[in-house]
């Protein structure tokens, strides 16, 4: 049978997009590929004419659901004034809506403790997708900083966000969630506002207005 010119990268996408929405949902070690393929409509001996192996689909989906993350924060922060592009992006990660979405949200808050498990590539690739967050949230803190400490302190910010949905996640009700979540948002932006080595304070929202 022919297909038409493209099929082929059209059910790569496919399988892939599935793979990034499914290791989310149920884990990485919980989901095996007759259950991907046949996510995607397919039959299960079609999965190597796509991808050389498990652990290839696995770097790439990781890979694929972190880009999806960038592309939502982006989205988030456009919508929202220069000043306050900070905020919409830490209150954005930390919202109801993302903690609840574990699925379609960040794969850092959903993968991470199995991407440590995975090989050297798979990590490397999952490292290069939360870099790329990083540096854009690096690029929304109050003006100041080299690019060293601006990149630092994007880190940690992201780091005590990542864990604070993790943890909310973990909560087995919504009070004790919607808590962890307020005091994470809270402590995130005390944390971009804290004055830079020999600055003044920063004014609050004072961010990167072309970011």
């Amino acid at each position: 049978m022919r297909y038409a010119k493209g099929h082929k990268e059209e059910t790569r996408r496919a399988i892939l997009e599935k793979a990034a929405y499914r290791f989310r949902q149920d884990g990485i070690n919980a989901v095996g590929i007759k259950t991907l393929m046949s996510d995607a409509g397919l039959t299960h001996g079609g999965f190597y004419a796509h991808f050389r192996s498990r652990d290839a689909l696995v770097a790439e989906a990781a890979e694929e659901a972190l880009r999806r993350t960038y592309e939502r924060l982006k989205s988030v922060t456009a919508n929202a004034e220069p000043e306050r592009r900070l905020d919409a992006f830490v209150a954005g990660y930390l919202s109801p809506q993302h903690f609840e979405d574990m699925s379609g949200g960040c794969a850092g808050a959903a993968l991470a403790p199995e991407i440590a498990r995975e090989d050297e590539e798979t990590r490397r690739r999952f490292t290069r997708g939360i870099e790329r967050i990083v540096e854009y949230l690096a690029d929304l803190l109050p003006a100041g900083g080299t690019d060293a400490d601006r990149h630092e302190r994007a880190h940690s910010i992201f780091a005590l966000m990542m864990g604070s949905v993790q943890l909310a996640r973990i909560a087995v009700d919504r009070r004790s969630a919607r808590s962890i979540l307020a005091g994470a948002k809270a402590s995130a932006l005390a944390m971009a506002e804290t004055p830079w080595a020999g600055a003044e304070p920063a004014r609050r929202g004072q961010a990167i207005a072309s970011a």
